[in-house]
């Protein structure tokens, strides 16, 4: 969501093939909607191209771009310190 918008399936095959990670549909969904309650991501409703069918795109709002920064930052300091470990 750092670049763009994406829809829940989106994310769900990104997470799935690019992270090679197995993420279930009923676990990506749920953390959207904390995500959201959370106000760390505003979701809306669009129909894009001919396929008319509406997809819900969630995007990062100002307070989720800051804790996206500081949970990037904690990933990286507990990497270095696992890969110092090992």
């Amino acid at each position: 969501l750092k670049e763009r918008a994406h829809y829940g399936l989106e994310i769900l095959q990104r997470m799935n093939e690019d992270a090679q990670l197995d993420v279930a549909d009923g676990t990506i969904y749920p953390l959207l909607h904390r995500m959201e309650a959370s106000g760390f991501v505003v979701a809306e409703w669009r129909i894009e191209g001919d396929q008319g069918r509406p997809r819900k795109y969630y995007a990062l709002t100002e307070r989720g771009t800051a804790e996206l920064m500081i949970m990037t930052d904690a990933w990286r300091d507990l990497r270095v310190r696992v890969d110092s470990l090992i």
